[in-house]
């Protein structure tokens, strides 16, 4: 019975595991998509180099032919679905147009060379074909002034950064404790067996290696069962190009905890090794392994409780990040334009342009001033309202009166809108006509940094908004935040339209999307919020196990005595108050220890505490009540 106990239990675990693999498979999927053969992932930074958008990508695009790398550049979809990803080849691949990742949803996407037209060539490439020459390539470009890092496919760096992850940890952590607690099942259930087997004489080495065979081959039918089903199930849901990375990543953990489980074994066995006094004595067989019982489920309600507040706080942390980071998605189809250093000739064009946008609402403006640069007491982002439109809709902005402002902001700020503002306007008189909001109910609006065009996140933010972003700066002004992307146009081909009408549709002049790299981020953030949710689970899983078990052989322990009182009358409640009332005021320790050392989020403590609360108690009515019908029908 135990054993089918032990594989049954065991199988979850293993199955835990198997989820855990298909974790570590899915991000280094993510990462080197296995359907398009990809083995290496090449980052490029062109920012130092001397080749400008067009030479970098002509470069890359002779290097990739030369070598036949088959080089493709990751980015975002942000046509059909801005949640997906694309590859677009630097030269014509000869990839599938498509392809099925192994976590499923979206469908992969490989592109022609066309979409690099709008895209920088800073970012991740992937190597699809052969990477002999790989090294000679980064090479080349580091010669150009290029900043590249290199990475390969491994099953172990995946897995590192799954451990890494501190709720994943946890997790893992988890699978240990609960294995541990599978030996105690073992050796709890063999301990009578132990103790006669000592009895008749029979050599230590013997019992020990017959006792840990049984163990290990329950743990091995159980793993080999779950091994060959995941495996099975990858590659016939999946695809069987996944199966070798699936095979590593779990076959690499079941090795480990299997390992884990003899030593935890072993050294059970050995601190609670059997006598023919407790037989003689007619002390309970299991009575050795008590100590043990109770200190691995302290360690377990331990880890439980010191895990759930990091744990909750780094899910809370994700979570933020990637609702921030979603924000970005708002912005799939704006797009910035690029250009020369030296564009004062078209200074006034790049203006009108900006009219003729501001006049169907098609362009978006924000730029903040710090608070530490211009004695602010907190950051004034210089907004329009289509910006508002795309960032803040939905959500809560308050209006600020101009009299909060007048004799802070603007006396502040006035120097600098002197040099933005057109002529015959003071900065003073530009200040007046704005509106002022600040975001309210803890909402984080999104402003593009002064100079940078980078999102910023801040609840704290006064929002200054301009009736007319051409009414209020002159163009040299205009030009110059058209550069660092502080100003965005919505639509590619309108703003292809846009700049024709302007006479702007020059070679040196190219119109990018500005939110492929933010998009990316975000992508990733939610997934390790998916990531994290795991996170809980099998901590909980194992303390209940290790309750379980601890409960059980107090039960064994306390049967002879429990079995009298129970018939004479009384309740369950009154016969188990002492032991649980004990193991509550320890556990109520161990979560004030907790907070004292971690300070944790408080609501995370009273959750995990109150799931002590209920596992406890429940372990030891469920175990006294199997123990009753036990000695009841003389099995004990």
């Amino acid at each position: 019975m135990h054993k089918r106990v032990v594989i049954v239990v065991a199988g979850a675990l293993f199955a835990l595991l198997a989820v855990i693999a298909a974790i570590v498979t899915d991000l280094l999927d993510r990462e080197f998509p296995q359907a398009i053969g990809v083995q290496n992932r090449v980052g490029l930074d062109f920012s130092g180099s001397r080749l400008g958008d067009t030479a970098a990508f002509a470069r890359l695009a002779e290097l990739d032919a030369r070598w036949a790398l088959g080089l493709v550049k990751v980015a975002p979809d942000l046509v059909e679905d801005r949640d997906a990803q694309i590859f677009v080849g630097v030269n014509d691949s000869g990839l599938p147009a498509e392809f099925q990742w192994f976590g499923g949803g979206t469908t992969g996407k490989v592109v022609g060379p066309a979409r690099l037209v709008n895209s920088y060539p800073n970012g991740s490439y992937l190597v699809t074909g052969d990477d002999t020459h790989l090294a000679e390539f980064l090479a080349v470009l580091g010669g150009d002034g290029v900043k590249v890092r290199q990475s390969a496919a491994s099953v172990g760096e995946s897995l590192e950064f799954v451990v890494q992850e501190g709720s994943f940890l946890a997790a893992v952590l988890a699978v240990f404790a609960l294995i541990a607690a599978m030996a105690l099942f073992w050796l709890s259930m063999k301990a009578r067996g132990r103790a006669l087997r000592v009895l008749g004489g029979s050599p230590s080495l013997r019992i020990q290696v017959q006792d840990l065979g049984g163990f290990l081959g329950a743990l091995l039918i159980s793993a080999t069962v779950v091994t060959i089903l995941a495996s099975g199930y990858v590659g016939l849901v999946r695809d069987w190009v996944y199966v070798p990375v699936f095979l590593k990543a779990l076959v690499g953990l079941e090795v480990a905890v299997i390992a884990a489980s003899l030593l935890a074994a072993v050294a059970m066995s050995a601190s609670a090794w059997p006598s023919a006094t407790m037989l003689a004595t007619r002390q309970p067989a299991v009575r050795s392994l008590r100590s043990a019982a109770v200190v691995i489920q302290a360690l377990t309600f331990l880890l439980v409780v010191g895990a759930a507040g990091p744990a909750w706080a780094a899910y809370q942390n994700s979570a933020a990040t990637a609702a921030e980071a979603a924000q970005w998605k708002r912005l799939a189809d704006q797009v910035g334009l690029v250009f020369p250093i030296d564009m004062v000739s078209v200074e006034p064009r790049i203006g009108q342009m900006i009219k003729d946008a501001e006049s169907v609402n098609a362009v978006a403006v924000s730029y903040t001033f710090e608070k530490d640069s211009h004695s602010l007491t907190s950051p004034v982002s210089l907004v329009n309202q289509r910006w508002l439109d795309l960032m803040a809709s939905g959500s809560t902005l308050t209006p600020v009166p101009y009299s909060e402002v007048e004799n802070t902001v603007v006396p502040a700020l006035a120097p600098q809108f002197d040099l933005f503002a057109r002529a015959g306007k003071t900065g003073a008189e530009l200040l007046s006509g704005f509106q002022y909001l600040r975001p309210a109910n803890g909402f984080k609006l999104p402003v593009a940094g002064g100079g940078g065009g980078n999102l910023q996140f801040s609840d704290d933010v006064l929002v200054a908004v301009m009736p007319s972003v051409h009414a209020a700066i002159d163009d040299s002004n205009l030009t110059s935040m058209v550069s660092t992307l502080n100003v965005m146009f919505t639509g590619l081909a309108p703003t292809q339209q846009l700049l024709a009408r302007n006479g702007l549709d020059t070679p040196s002049l190219r119109v990018v999307y500005v939110a492929e790299d933010g998009i990316l981020r975000a992508q990733f953030a939610a997934y390790v919020v998916w990531l994290l949710n795991l996170a809980l689970v099998a901590l909980a899983i194992a303390f209940a196990v290790s309750a379980g078990v601890s409960a059980l052989i107090t039960a064994l322990l306390n049967a002879k005595r429990d079995f009298p009182l129970r018939v004479a009358g009384l309740s369950w409640a009154r016969i188990l108050q002492s032991r649980v009332a004990r193991e509550v005021l320890v556990g109520v320790g161990l979560a004030l220890a907790v907070l004292l050392v971690q300070r944790p989020d408080l609501g995370a403590i009273l959750v995990a505490a109150g799931f002590g609360l209920v596992v406890v108690p429940l372990s030891h009515l469920i175990t006294v009540r199997w123990c009753f019908v036990g000695v009841g029908r003389r099995r004990m």
